[in-house]
């Protein structure tokens, strides 16, 4: 049986575009539901919930849903992990060998790290250019 759903603050949502991604990336960044700010959104680490436990809102509602995600997660850290690597250059005294492994380390850590994030972000990205009804929590595409 499925706990009751409360919708606390899809309407609090900004009404601008801009600022509807702006509330969600923040919310991304908490691990919170882009859509009502409560927690809980996940199962584990690599594996969202389908609907947000509190507003009930449907987060994949088509097939390849969140593949953008893939691409977010992507460009964030890796230029992340480029920026990171040209601060050791300039302002460290390591060797090449050590910047390497370095940086085949943030390449590869900082995608798995980010990834929820990423994930939310993206949906903070479809919040902002489709807002979902109160009601149902389904889209208007």
């Amino acid at each position: 049986m499925e706990p009751e759903t409360v919708r606390p603050e899809r309407q609090d949502i900004a009404g601008k575009p801009v600022g509807r991604f702006l509330v969600g990336a923040g919310r991304a960044f908490k691990r919170a539901c882009p859509y009502c700010g409560m927690s809980g959104v996940f199962r584990s680490w690599f594996s969202l919930k389908e609907r947000c436990p509190y507003c009930g809102t449907l987060y994949a509602y088509e097939t390849g849903y969140l593949l953008g995600s893939y691409a977010v997660n992507l460009i964030v850290t890796e230029f992340l992990a480029a920026a990171i690597v040209i601060g050791l250059i300039v302002y460290s005294g390591l060797s090449v060998l050590q910047m390497q492994i370095g940086a085949i380390i943030l390449a590869v850590g900082l995608p798995l790290l980010f990834y929820p994030t990423a994930v939310l972000l993206w949906i903070a990205l479809d919040v902002a250019l489709h807002p979902p009804d109160n009601q149902t929590g389904t889209h208007h595409i």
